[in-house]
């Protein structure tokens, strides 16, 4: 028999989290948002998932562009743009409200 789901995790209706976007475009673990599932006897909550907790992610996480050419032009413009090499989320739009929410 298939394996009962049971939700863990819980975002508002009004909220939007594109997974493949996390982590088939940026390249994130998995462990980074739900922790060390590969040793959970039992699923838990491991991080907070607020709104706060995924923007402080935004601002602190540099981006993945490293052949990753999804963000190639993007990372051009945006490094001349700051001055920097490595970019977080924020700086690509990352805190745009209606990146979340609809």
């Amino acid at each position: 028999q298939p394996v009962k789901w049971v939700r863990i995790h819980n975002l508002p209706d009004f909220v939007y989290f594109n997974h493949a976007q996390h982590v088939s475009v940026a390249g994130i673990e998995c462990q980074k948002c739900h922790g060390p599932v590969e040793e959970m006897e039992i699923m838990y909550q491991h991080s907070s998932l607020t709104m706060g907790w995924c923007i402080n992610c935004h601002r602190e996480t540099n981006v993945k562009v490293k052949d990753n050419e999804y963000y190639t032009k993007i990372h051009e413009e945006l490094s001349k743009k700051y001055g920097v090499e490595k970019l977080t989320a924020a700086q690509m739009g990352g805190l745009e409200c209606g990146k979340c929410h609809y």
